[in-house]
């Protein structure tokens, strides 16, 4: 009887578990899209948000992250040294590694398709 106790508990505290860190990383998808915006969205403009092109955009022509192609050869790594050390005209972006991880889950999950 102990026994059955003990392991209803441990199934209990571990769905808890479960539950807990599904509900955290959905709020990070929330959290990355605001830091995307305020970091990242200005150069790599979201096809359909109603938003001209920028002459920064028209000229560098960034990537579109909405763009399949545009996730070719690319994964969180990859993103990550980009907005750390920057590449070619897009500068080094001196953020928190959470805040970096919440732009890339964002980015990954809601971007990408």
């Amino acid at each position: 009887m102990k026994r059955i106790l003990i392991c209803s508990m441990a199934l209990v505290l571990g769905g808890m578990v479960v539950f807990l860190a599904g509900n955290a990383r959905s709020d990070d998808y929330s959290a990355g899209k605001t830091l995307f915006k305020k970091n990242c969205q200005f150069c790599h403009n979201l096809k359909g948000d109603d938003n001209y092109p920028s002459a920064y955009y028209m000229q560098f022509r960034p990537k579109d992250f909405t763009d399949p192609d545009s996730w070719k050869g690319l994964d969180a790594q990859k993103i990550e040294q980009v907005i750390k050390k920057g590449k070619g005209v897009m500068p080094a972006i001196n953020l928190k590694l959470e805040d970096t991880k919440a732009i890339i889950d964002y980015m990954t999950h809601e971007l990408k398709k």
